[in-house]
């Protein structure tokens, strides 16, 4: 164990010492001057403002995939005021009325039609987590992420403005950014930041950067908005209260009445520190995601989708040491993230609940460009007195096309004390991807707010993937996976005898997409785990396979799997027309005994912010359905009128209402 650990640090070191303080070379930045303007445009759609006229224009788009200029050029224009960053671009397409605009729900991220982004980078450290970006599609319909992670609710995200519109030559935007909703640099001298625009067209599949960034998005190759100065930054004090009121059935002729208050509170502690709170949150009333039933020799890993670990999300996100899901209820909770200065951030969070309290510490240091380090603490204790705490170790750098990654973990869970390490080594090129890792997992390593779902083995992982994309011609795009991984367990420690193999896999996967949106995917994962030896092979094809909205998805899986052969059929539905929405997905599965899950979700829009849903989940053993009328997602008051439980497993009588308000 201790020789795994001195060769994972000596080698990281190494890589460490080696990239630290090398950039790369291979693009050249573009550079943006900075234009205050006293007349900034009416954010209609319509680039004929004189401001437009006067701003320096970013034109010359580059296809990321051939590295040439796009065949449909964009202009765009960027100016800002005392309150706010303005962008206008003009995105032409030879082929104005097969411009794909499909989503009109705010907040939702864009799949398989046409979209624009601008980015910026206030602080200029080419890092994602410093990076704010604002999409929008030809609907006027716009995506906001905000560094850091930021919740849901429109007034905590930031209020900003949008309009688009088709036109005979292709499509305008118009986006206005208040720089309140950013975290930047406090400064009395003019400064530059990060920024970037980018367009997909769906038709073509086309991505296309202003200042290209490839493939792989290197971030340091970003444009440079020169001459900036910002405002001075207003800190800003936001509450987020609700009131629930409800009634449920808890035996025959028996109502149980409840009523509950909580809420949320955002304090800005500088203009680059914030302080989140809250008190008696809500969980019971957020459609969790549903877990799989596909057969798994370990834990599966499901989505959370609670508020409160958004916020500072991208902080909390590191190897999957911290799985949110872990902390499944909790009284109060303090969450503390933002930057101390332009290269450190850090992240304090803490949860109570009377039967646990967990807490989390992280600090994240920029050294150059491409090179970064980080450390972080967790605790875990509850109130029988068992404690767990782990320290974290990593870093990353990149020269060029070549990456390295690592991180080390250390438990402490009563007497014991345990370690967890990997490196990988990548090289990104623009057609085919390698990458090589090395790894161990102590037997008993514990985590007890992470997500590992085995411990106990130690070995490699040597993998590899080719993509690419074709302009032109019947076929659009191919990627091809191959990965195999040989590791053992300790047991050749005790026992030399012993058959110590762990996992001796091959995974291989090929999907290719046509230029008319269909799709057709095949997988076989086979060789050794443990004791048995399996061979699924799996083979799906899709209609619309980019459609979020209207597609068709059929799978079938079949081969042997620990020991006993598996049959699995899946498919999946999705079909909107007349403000209805509807996914259907379903399947069934043969292996040991004969099961199935099918879900069902169903909506209605009367506005983009107000609509009617249900979602019923039917399994082999339960079901479950409930319906909802929600207002949210938009700035103002939320409600939401509830009947039955979102994630319960069995359908429960029970009404609620819950209303919800920032100030």
């Amino acid at each position: 164990m201790k020789a795994n650990l001195l060769i994972i640090i000596a080698l990281t070191l190494t890589i460490v010492s080696q990239l630290w303080a090398v950039s790369n070379d291979t693009a050249v930045n573009k550079e943006l001057p900075a234009i205050k303007t006293e007349h900034p445009p009416t954010i209609d759609g319509v680039l004929d403002d004189q401001c437009w006229q006067d701003a320096p224009k970013a034109n010359t788009f580059i296809d990321e995939r051939t590295e040439k200029p796009a065949k449909n050029q964009s202009v765009g224009h960027l100016v800002y005021t005392d309150t706010a960053i303005y962008v206008g671009l003009h995105l032409y397409d030879d082929m104005p009325d097969k411009i794909v605009a499909r989503q009109t729900k705010d907040q939702t991220r864009f799949q398989g039609e046409d979209s624009v982004s601008f980015s910026l980078d206030p602080f200029h450290t080419h890092q994602f987590s410093d990076r704010n970006f604002f999409i929008v599609n030809p609907l006027g319909t716009k995506y906001a992420h905000i560094a850091a992670g930021r919740a849901e609710k429109s007034e905590w995200i930031g209020l900003w403005k949008t309009a688009a519109q088709i036109v005979e030559d292709g499509w305008i935007v118009e986006m206005e950014i208040p720089w309140q909703m950013l975290d930047y640099p406090e400064t009395t001298e003019p400064i530059g930041m990060g920024i970037n625009l980018d367009r997909f067209q769906q038709r073509t599949g086309e991505k296309s950067w202003w200042s290209n960034l490839g493939v792989h998005e290197f971030r340091e190759n970003d444009g440079y908005w020169m001459d900036v100065l910002p405002p001075p930054r207003k800190r800003d004090l936001k509450v987020l209260p609700y009131i629930i009121g409800g009634v449920s059935e808890i035996g025959t002729d028996a109502n149980e009445y409840t009523a509950r208050i909580g809420g949320d509170v955002r304090y800005e502690v500088t203009s680059q520190l914030r302080l989140i709170g809250t008190v008696n949150p809500d969980f019971d009333n957020i459609e969790q995601a549903v877990e799989g039933i596909d057969f798994s020799y370990g834990e599966r890993y499901v989505e959370d989708r609670r508020p409160f670990f958004s916020e500072g999300g991208n902080l909390y996100r590191f190897d999957r040491f911290f799985y949110s899901r872990r902390v499944a209820d909790m009284d109060a909770g303090l969450n503390l993230f933002g930057k101390v200065e332009k290269n450190t951030s850090i992240g304090v969070l803490g949860t109570y609940h009377k039967n646990n309290q967990n807490g989390i510490f992280r600090v994240s240091r920029t050294f150059t460009e491409t090179a970064n380090a980080n450390a972080a603490v967790l605790t875990h204790h509850t109130k029988d007195g068992e404690t767990n705490t782990v320290g974290y170790l990593s870093g990353d750098a990149r020269y060029n096309r070549l990456s390295a990654k690592s991180y080390f973990a250390q438990n402490w869970a009563g007497e014991t004390s345990e370690n967890t390490a990997r490196v990988e080594l990548s090289y990104n090129g623009r057609i085919a991807r390698t990458y090589l890792q090395s790894f161990f997992v102590s037997p008993n390593f514990v985590n007890h707010l992470g997500y590992h779902p085995f411990t106990g083995y130690r070995g490699a992982i040597l993998g590899g993937q080719v993509m690419n994309e074709w302009r032109d011609g019947y076929l659009r795009g191919i990627r091809l996976n191959a990965e195999t991984e040989l590791s053992n367990t300790y047991g050749r420690e005790t026992s030399p005898t012993a058959d110590n193999v762990f996992r001796r896999t091959l995974y291989l996967d090929a999907t290719l997409l046509t230029r008319n949106d269909h799709a057709l995917i095949s997988s076989w994962r086979g060789g050794r785990f443990g004791e048995f030896t399996d061979s699924i092979f799996t083979i799906g094809a899709a209609a619309n396979a980019t459609n979020q909205f209207n597609t068709l998805v059929l799978f079938y899986s079949g081969g042997q799997s620990a020991g006993e052969t598996l049959h699995s059929i899946s498919a999946q539905l999705k079909f909107r027309a007349y403000g209805f929405t509807a996914a259907l997905m379903t399947q069934i599965q043969r292996h040991f005994e004969t099961t199935h899950q099918n879900i069902l979700t169903v909506s209605y829009d009367f506005t983009p912010a107000l609509s009617l849903g249900s979602r019923l989940i039917w399994q082999a053993e339960h079901r479950n359905i409930y319906f909802a009328l929600r207002r949210s997602g938009y700035a103002g008051t939320d409600f939401f009128i509830i009947v039955g439980d979102p994630n319960a497993q069995e359908f429960k009588q029970r009404f609620s209402a819950k209303v919800l308000r920032s100030f």
